[in-house]
């Protein structure tokens, strides 16, 4: 069971290693990495710190690591789902044993010593070792560090949760690490899963507000983009909304690898329902239903289908904002599109024919999810620079030089949509 629960992760795995490399040989990379994840109380106090702790927690968990939880039990700050709240180690114990199939979360630290240990906050012991990681946050950037410093978010988790992120990746890369000998190009190999030594993900600037009422919208999708994207927006104090969530699909083993929200006693329930549970200021409806053209939608659109004409058919219902999450190996592209911009189909004009089994893992799902969701936030507030940055790309293996920066979309002949960006490029071709 464990290895269907985690088929998708290993097909991502073999995107670089050679086809003789059994499902027995990855599995056991991914299981043999032990974590241990180290919080002093600065970090627990917030609710910053707990986001992180809680998603690197979930992410390496979904990956198939060993994970190990070394903090002082603390009271629930905010709201955690899918954690139930009252204490959080207590309830992250409790849903380690509702994840993966014979898989669960171990408190204090490993006997046996452990291959990578994620420091957040400072105030204990500081003990040095090329196995320690710091990892740090404030409101809307993470960083991976030299050494162990007071943690600097407070209450906006938006940081902290991309902290979580880029922890879960190094864990990632370390078991693929291990199947080295296993590689088809060593040398792209070694540059692409090397740890990262010194890292800044920036989501926003500092001084974007944190007080926003969402207007209604749609998500479209039930799947793993969907599920970050609710993870991280149950998680924002002082956001107030209603949207529908559209899937007609059921929970499946397949899917615990990377739906952050889902536990295994929910196999067999529809998304949607799923998904709505956890909603507080932030309600959202359930419609079991496959979104299909000529359908109508909210004015605000989101959309996490792997399925390009999908994407087309939610640009054609003719919404104010669409924002789409999307990811293709390690690769993650976010972009965001209104009435006077270059549209979803001059960005994706032609179908990729998905078929089968997508290749992907936890921690590149939740980075579509929380860039789709800090794009949006960023878009609400007067001063946007979105406008001038439709795109985001993001490596999730290596962040290291990306940022925020301004990346337009041109209008495309090629449109399959026929927006108004893509007219005048079709009449100058002509």
């Amino acid at each position: 069971m464990l290895a269907e629960a985690l088929n998708r992760t290993m097909l991502l795995m073999r995107t670089d290693l050679v086809p003789e490399t059994d499902d027995d040989e990855m599995l056991a990379a991914l299981t043999a990495t032990r974590i241990v994840l180290e919080a002093r109380e600065d970090a627990l106090n917030t609710h910053s710190g707990q986001s992180a702790f809680v998603t690197a927690a979930l992410l390496m968990a979904r990956s198939g690591h060993e994970v190990w939880l070394d903090a002082p039990e603390h009271a629930m700050v905010g709201l955690q789902p899918p954690l139930t709240g009252g204490n959080l180690i207590e309830s992250l114990l409790e849903v380690g044993l509702d994840l993966l199939p014979d898989r669960n979360f171990q408190r204090g630290r490993p006997y046996e010593g452990a291959d990578l240990i994620f420091v957040l906050g400072s105030g204990g012991p500081e003990r040095y070792g090329a196995n320690r990681i710091p990892i740090n946050a404030d409101g809307w950037s993470a960083t991976i560090d030299a050494q162990s410093a007071n943690w600097r978010g407070a209450s906006w988790p938006m940081g902290g949760m991309a902290a979580g992120a880029l922890a879960a990746a190094e864990a990632f890369k370390l078991a693929m690490r291990r199947l080295r000998h296993r590689a088809t190009a060593p040398a792209y190999f070694d540059m692409l899963y090397a740890p990262s030594v010194a890292v800044e993900v920036r989501l926003a600037a500092a001084n974007t507000p944190e007080n926003v009422d969402l207007p209604d919208f749609d998500l479209i999708s039930g799947g793993a983009i969907a599920n970050a994207a609710l993870f991280v927006l149950y998680r924002l104090p002082a956001i107030k909304g209603t949207g529908r969530v559209l899937d007609d699909d059921r929970s499946a083993l397949s899917n615990l690898n990377r739906n952050a929200l889902l536990r295994r006693s929910a196999l067999g329930e529809r998304k949607v329902d799923d998904l709505a549970r956890f909603g507080q200021n932030l309600l959202v409806h359930p419609e079991p239903v496959r979104f299909v053209e000529g359908m109508p939608l909210a004015d605000t659109v989101l959309i996490g289908v792997d399925d390009i004409p999908s994407r087309w058919a939610a640009q054609r219902a003719g919404s104010q904002w669409l924002g789409v999450g999307a990811t293709e190996s390690f690769n993650v592209l976010v972009s965001s599109h209104e009435p006077d911009q270059a549209c979803v189909g001059c960005l994706h004009p032609v179908n990729g024919g998905v078929e089968g089994a997508i290749p992907t893992a936890a921690f590149v799902s939740f980075w579509s999810g929380l860039l789709l969701v800090s794009r949006w936030l960023r878009e609400l507030t007067a001063a946007s620079p979105a406008h001038a940055d439709q795109q985001l790309f993001l490596n999730a293996l290596r962040p290291e030089s990306w940022a925020y920066g301004a990346t337009p979309i041109g209008g495309n002949t090629a449109c399959p949509v026929g927006c108004n960006a893509s007219a005048p490029a079709r009449r100058h071709a002509a």
